[in-house]
C-alpha cells in the first residue's frame, strides 16, 4: 500500500510537470530537487523518529535516566572521532585539545542542509516560472500545454487547436513589438545589432530567451556552489586523498594544536575532490578509521557531573549509525550534481548555438516548412534560407524562434511543424496585404511541392 501511494505520488508529480516550458537539463535540476526532499525526510526521520546515536560507559554514576543523558549530551555536543592508532587523551588539557579540533557536529545539521539545498536548487525553477507567468506576454504553460493536447486530436480538430496556438503566438510577439521611432528606439536598436540576444529587451523580443539563459547561468553557478557547500560542511579540504589531511574534522583555532595531532605519514597530497577521493578510498579498501571520512564510532567526554560534592568526567563510546546513512547520501549526491553540472553546462552551450548563429534558426525552421512542402514564395523552386529572412527575424524574432523551440521540446516535432506552417500562412497573409500594390507577384498563398521533391 505504502509503496503504491509513493507511486501515485510521483506520477502525479512527473503529470503536473509534463506541460513546462524547460528543456532536459531543467527538468533534471527539477528532479534533483525531489531527490533532496526525499533525503530529507529520510534522515530526518531517522535522527528524531528513530535511534541516531548509542553510547556506552563501562562505569557511570547510579540513576536510571543517565544513558538517555548521556546519549542526548553527546549528540548535542558533539563527539571526537580517532583512529586506530591514536592514543587515548589522558588529561583534561588533552580532551580540550582535541575537542576544539577534533570535535564533529555536522551530522546534527545533515537535514537542514539538505532542505536548504533543496531550496536552492528549487530557485532556479520558480524564477523562471515567474518569467513565463508574468513577463512573457501571456500563459507560456498553458501554451504548450495546449500544443500538446492538440497532438492527440483528429485531424479536423487539430488545425483548429493549431489555429489557436498559433494566434496565440502572434499575439505575444505583436503586443511587445516596437512601434516608436525616436532616438531612444534607434540607439536600442542599434545596442541589438551589436549585442543580440545579450541585449535584454521586450521591445527588442529578446527577454524570453536572455531570462531563461540567466536561468541557465543561475543553475550552473547554483551547482558548482553546492559541491562547494557539500565540500565546505563536511570538513572536506580537497589538499589530500587519505586520512585526516584529506578531512579536517572540528574547527582549527590553535595551529600548534593541530599541529601536535598525530598524521600519517604516507598520505596523498594530490586530491581530486570529495566524491573521487571517497572513491578512492573504497577503492584502496581503507575505511573509516584510516581516513576519518564519516566515523562510525567517536568518543565523547561528559565534564563537571557532581556527585556527593566532587566532580567527575566520564568518557563515552558513541556508535553514529546515522554517518553510514550520510556517507552514502553525500557520496551519491556529490557525483550527482557533477552530472547536472555538466549537462547544464552543455544544455547553455546549445542554447547559445541554436539562438546565436543564425543559419541554425533559420535551418531549424526552414525544416518544418520543408516538410510540410511550402516552397520559396518567389516561385524559383524549394524554399531557401534567404527566403525566411524577413519571416525570421522581424516576424519570429529571437523569443518567438525560442517559443518554438520550447514547442518542439515540450510538444513534439508533429504539432511543431503545423503550428510554423500556420504562423507562415499568416505572415504571408500579412505581407500580401502590405505589398499588395508593389509586390503582386508575390502569390497570395504559398504553395506546395510535396514530400517527392523534399531534398
Amino acid at each position: 500500500m505504502v509503496a503504491q501511494e509513493f507511486i501515485d505520488l510521483f506520477n502525479s508529480i512527473s503529470l503536473a510537470q509534463r506541460f513546462t516550458v524547460e528543456d532536459f537539463a531543467d527538468r533534471l535540476n527539477l528532479f534533483t530537487v525531489i531527490l533532496f526532499l526525499i533525503t530529507c525526510i529520510v534522515v530526518s526521520t531517522k535522527q528524531y523518529l528513530l535511534n541516531s546515536i548509542s553510547c556506552y560507559i563501562p562505569v557511570k554514576p547510579a540513576g536510571e535516566n543517565f544513558n538517555d543523558y548521556l546519549a542526548d549530551y553527546c549528540w548535542v555536543h558533539g563527539t571526537i572521532p580517532l583512529a586506530d592508532d591514536e592514543k587515548m587523551p589522558t588529561t583534561e588539557a588533552q580532551w580540550e585539545q582535541y575537542d576544539s579540533t577534533r570535535r564533529i557536529t555536522y551530522y546534527q545539521w545533515v537535514p537542514f542542509v539538505l532542505g536548504l539545498q533543496c531550496i536552492l536548487f528549487y530557485i532556479p525553477h520558480i524564477a523562471w516560472q515567474a518569467v513565463c507567468a508574468c513577463r512573457s506576454g501571456g500563459d507560456m504553460f498553458s501554451l504548450v500545454k495546449s500544443a500538446a493536447d492538440a497532438a492527440i486530436l483528429s485531424r479536423e480538430d487539430r488545425q483548429k487547436a493549431v489555429a489557436r496556438v498559433a494566434e496565440f503566438i502572434e499575439d505575444m510577439i505583436e503586443i511587445h513589438k516596437e512601434y516608436g521611432k525616436g532616438r531612444r528606439t534607434k540607439l536600442a536598436k542599434q545596442t541589438f545589432r551589436i549585442g543580440g540576444i545579450f541585449v535584454a529587451s521586450k521591445r527588442l523580443s529578446t527577454h524570453l530567451i536572455f531570462s531563461y539563459l540567466c536561468v541557465k547561468i543561475i543553475t550552473i553557478i547554483n551547482a558548482a556552489l553546492q559541491i562547494f557547500l557539500i565540500q565546505r560542511f563536511l570538513g572536506f579540504h580537497s589538499n589530500g586523498s587519505a586520512s585526516r589531511r584529506s578531512l579536517q574534522l572540528g574547527r582549527v583555532n590553535d595551529v600548534k594544536a593541530s599541529n601536535d595531532l598525530p598524521y600519517l605519514t604516507d598520505e596523498n597530497t594530490e586530491g581530486y575532490g570529495f566524491g573521487l577521493t571517497v572513491v578512492n578510498h573504497i577503492r584502496a579498501g581503507r575505511d573509516w578509521p584510516e581516513t576519518m571520512l564519516f566515523p562510525r564510532v567517536a568518543y565523547c567526554r561528559v565534564p563537571g557531573i557532581r556527585l556527593v560534592g566532587v566532580k567527575n568526567s566520564y568518557t563515552a563510546q558513541c556508535a553514529l549509525p546515522i554517518n553510514m546513512l550520510n556517507e552514502k547520501i553525500y557520496i551519491f549526491f556529490w557525483f550527482w550534481i557533477v552530472f547536472l553540472l555538466i549537462v547544464c553546462i552543455c544544455s547553455l552551450l546549445l542554447w547559445l548555438v541554436r539562438m546565436i548563429v543564425a543559419p541554425k534558426r533559420v535551418d531549424f525552421i526552414k525544416r518544418y516548412l520543408r516538410i510540410k512542402g511550402i516552397h520559396s514564395p518567389k516561385g524559383d523552386g524549394e524554399l531557401k534560407r534567404r527566403d525566411l529572412d524577413e519571416f525570421i527575424n522581424n516576424y519570429l524574432r529571437p523569443d518567438g524562434v525560442f517559443i518554438i523551440r520550447m514547442l518542439t521540446i515540450n510538444a513534439g516535432d508533429v504539432i511543431t511543424g503545423d503550428i510554423v506552417e500556420e504562423l507562415y500562412k499568416n505572415f504571408m497573409d500579412h505581407y500580401n496585404q502590405i505589398h499588395s500594390l508593389t509586390n503582386e507577384h508575390i502569390p497570395k498563398e504559398p504553395g506546395k511541392l510535396g514530400f517527392s521533391n523534399l531534398v
